[in-house]
């Protein structure tokens, strides 16, 4: 990748590194960027036709993924779709929320705002997998309604579960609508797209904000059974996301060679900054299926770790709730090569 595909991190004007950001570093396909160029220089700003290339983008997923568009909606980010569901599921109907904890802290406020009730579920104390009986219980007990996951999970970066898994939370909790965040599936390898057409509990969430390296343009889009869809395509407001998006949404979906390609770079910078801060004795970053790791610290202590990265304008992604441990985002190689030698003068600074 060279250079011209990277974007610098700014904060209040000033060049930080931004390892908190779990994005794609090298940006979106040169594809995507000559659709837009070309329809500033060409396209009609003044009409509302974004319904229609909202209506062509979906017909472009469904190829895609090999199903019926009636299985999909587009907003204006993946984000956008949560709060659908979480109001037509949880604040109108008050009814409980089941989470993991941990688990992306932004949709665990959504849901605290939105539901009667938010009812978090630990995961395995060791490696952060989903133990089913914890939530069959907790829902079963709770009679919870919406179950939010995400795939690989945010902030610990692992799979969650596995195929038998996921058939016993649906099939044991059937009342209880279960969303897959996929934000980061496409590291992954792994998405539960397929299994819409055969399960009525079950929606998929996917962005084009992660990967496909479009995070300021906001698209993303849910996949679920034919009637959630539509009761959610009721209640979605007119020309929900701009033209300019969805041109580069379309061009970016069409170019998955260029997405098979800046997802090997990225696997292979996990791979050597996963290797360097396990080499750290003071650390511990767990296996992740995402662009990003959940890393334990030990000894230096945490407010030490996040003093020392600040003061040398890096930002990590802390949680109030996760105390001893910090998320770390793969960068580029050489900025993951900077991050790993701060490190090294944090753990030697007197």
């Amino acid at each position: 990748m060279n250079d011209e595909m990277s974007y610098p991190a700014t904060l209040d004007g000033a060049e930080w590194l931004r390892f908190d950001a779990a994005t794609n570093p090298y940006g979106p396909s040169p594809k995507a960027r000559e659709a837009m160029a070309a329809f500033v220089r060409t396209g009609d700003f003044s009409r509302y036709d974004d319904e229609e290339r909202a209506e062509s983008l979906r017909g472009d997923l469904a190829a895609h993924w090999g199903l019926s568009p009636d299985h999909f909606i587009v907003y204006n980010g993946s984000g956008e779709a949560v709060v659908w569901l979480f109001l037509a599921r949880l604040l109108l109907a008050q009814q409980r929320l089941l989470i993991p904890s941990p688990s992306y802290e932004r949709f665990v406020a959504l849901g605290q705002r939105c539901a009667a009730a938010v009812i978090p579920v630990p995961l395995h104390e060791e490696d952060f997998a989903l133990v089913p009986e914890r939530f069959i219980e907790a829902g079963q007990r709770s009679g919870a309604r919406v179950l939010l996951l995400s795939s690989p999970n945010n902030p610990t970066g692992n799979l969650l579960c596995g195929e038998r898994e996921m058939a016993r939370l649906l099939a044991e909790l059937p009342n209880c609508l279960c969303i897959v965040d996929e934000a980061y599936a496409d590291y992954a390898g792994h998405s539960w797209v397929p299994w819409v057409q055969e399960r009525e509990n079950l929606v998929v969430l996917r962005t084009f904000s992660k990967a496909y390296g479009m995070a300021g343009l906001r698209v993303g889009y849910a996949i679920g059974p034919k009637p959630v869809i539509a009761a959610l395509g009721q209640m979605q407001v007119p020309w929900a996301v701009n033209a300019l998006s969805l041109v580069a949404a379309r061009a970016a979906l069409a170019d998955q060679g260029y997405l098979r390609q800046i997802v090997a770079q990225i696997r292979s910078d996990c791979h050597a900054l996963y290797a360097g801060l396990n080499e750290r004795p003071w650390l511990r970053a767990y296996p992740s299926a995402a662009n990003f790791f959940w890393v334990r610290c030990e000894e230096i202590g945490l407010e030490r770790l996040r003093a020392g990265l600040e003061k040398r304008r890096i930002r990590a992604r802390w949680r109030q709730d996760a105390p001893g441990f910090v998320r770390l985002t793969s960068l580029r190689p050489a900025d993951n090569e900077h991050l790993l030698a701060v490190l090294d003068e944090i753990e030697h600074a007197d």
